[in-house]
């Protein structure tokens, strides 16, 4: 058997001592390291950090908080915003967030006395679930409903998911049973459906509550009908050719259409931009728009419903319908009412309160006679908004007294002192045996204002 040598080894050299050192340095950094990540993962071990940053605004809204607890709530939380401990503040300012845009209404007006940073908290808080409430506010209504049930029942469920009210006193068929199959439907044509089911329409001219009559003979159903665009719904009403004997140039066809919007928003402009109509005939003529801006430019006084006249050229006799109507609207929709407080007017000369885009000066309290005077200055970060919206948004203000026994004192008349593009200025009378100490002196108005255009669709509609 044959045997193998091996040869011996040489013995390693000795390792350097600048890479000994190398080695243990890079152990102690890692060890360093891994330390620190531990340690970041302990509970409270981010407290100094999370004290030198806000809360995000970006958190889930996971909180549910009864409705008739929150004002409450929020009052507290609002004033652990200017508690001493830092810990504490940021512990308020994140519930809030937490809870969500419903705590809006209920936040505190800002005052010109109030600490520096109280003030720019609310403020923080008003941007951030302000701007996700006004969101959600001007989106449409969606409800989820299904199964047999009478139309009373079901009008009545659908006032309470959406909050847009419904008059059911004296309203024929609302014992006749309905079909529902809704999940996040939208608003509109959920209740198109079940009046449909029920003969009924909704009555011209309504207020802030709709009303129900019963559907014409031969009348077309609501959902063919109408045409839906978000919270809005279109209905051409009447269709009519007006033929200029004298001046065939100027004939047109003139379409009156029934605009109308859920109850629970209330529009303060409306435009319809004759440019964007597109009208193509049953045959392929296309009808062009008789530009008159004038004329397509509202200002709805209340209720939900605006009817509107549009002129477009004249179709030759080959038309018998408009095949296709695309266009869209521009609106402007307030946000929720906020409420700022002066407490005893006659002291409160020149003070401030803000409450988010909405900033409120008492510019001045007298007395006139037997007559008290309360002078306010109203301004609303416009953002680019247009004049014709903050006008119409300025007719949505309230104003009134508190007075010493906690009642409420209307004024007995008001007056604009001045007006520019984003101020208005305001004058409120009230007769009061008492005068306005001890009183407080609230105004109200939304804090928001939101510009849309929406896109709508309608389809055959008959000419004559």
């Amino acid at each position: 058997m044959a045997l193998i040598h091996s040869p011996k080894r040489k013995p390693s050299p000795p390792v350097p001592l600048y890479q000994v050192c190398t080695v243990i340095v890079a152990v102690c950094l890692w060890s360093v390291s891994l330390f620190t990540e531990l340690r970041a993962q302990q509970p409270g071990s981010d407290a100094k950090n999370a004290q030198k940053q806000a809360p995000s605004s970006k958190r889930k809204v996971k909180t549910q908080v009864d409705t008739k607890d929150l004002p409450a709530l929020v009052t507290k939380l609002s004033n652990d915003l200017d508690e001493v401990k830092q810990s504490v503040r940021d512990a308020a300012e994140a519930k809030l967030l937490e809870i969500g845009p419903a705590v809006v209404e209920f936040l505190p007006a800002v005052s010109s006395d109030a600490s520096d940073e109280w003030k720019m908290r609310i403020d923080r808080l008003r941007s951030a679930l302000g701007e996700m409430g006004t969101e959600e506010y001007t989106l449409p209504s969606l409800l989820t409903l299904n199964g047999a049930m009478s139309g009373r029942d079901a009008l009545t469920k659908i006032t309470e998911l959406t909050g847009n009210k419904i008059e059911l006193a004296e309203v024929a068929n609302l014992d006749r049973e309905v079909i529902t199959d809704f999940e996040a439907t939208p608003f509109w044509e959920a209740f198109d459906e079940v009046l449909d089911q029920l003969e009924l329409t909704v009555a011209a001219g309504d207020g802030g509550t709709l009303r129900l009559v019963p559907r014409a003979l031969n009348a077309p159903l609501r959902v063919a009908a109408g045409g839906y665009s978000g919270v809005f719904r279109l209905e051409p009403l009447v269709v009519q050719k007006i033929n200029q004997l004298h001046d065939p140039a100027q004939s047109s066809v003139q379409i009156q259409v029934l605009m109308s919007w859920e109850p629970r928003l209330v529009p303060v402009f409306v435009k319809f931009p004759m440019e964007s109509m597109v009208l193509v005939c049953d045959d392929g003529q296309v009808l062009e728009a008789k530009l008159n801006a004038q004329e397509t430019e509202f200002v709805p006084t209340g209720g939900s419903q605006l009817q509107v006249s549009l002129s477009f050229s004249l179709p030759t006799r080959d038309a018998k319908s408009i095949f296709r109507w695309n266009g869209k609207v521009f609106v402007s929709i307030p946000g929720k009412l906020a409420s700022l407080e002066f407490a005893d007017p006659m002291k409160a000369n020149k003070k401030t309160a803000t409450v988010g885009n909405l900033q409120v000066v008492l510019e001045k309290a007298r007395k006139n006679r037997d007559i008290y005077e309360v002078l306010v200055g109203v301004s609303l970060k416009s953002d680019g908004k247009s004049t014709e919206s903050f006008r119409g948004w300025s007719n949505t203000n309230e104003a009134f007294l508190i007075n010493q026994a906690n009642e409420r004192v209307e004024h007995v008349g008001w007056s604009t002192t001045r007006m520019t593009d984003s101020e208005i200025g305001l004058s409120y009378l009230f007769d009061i045996d008492q005068g306005l100490d001890g009183c407080k002196f609230i105004f109200r108005a939304p804090a928001t204002l939101v510009e849309q255009t929406i896109e709508f669709a309608l389809e055959d509609v008959p000419l004559p």
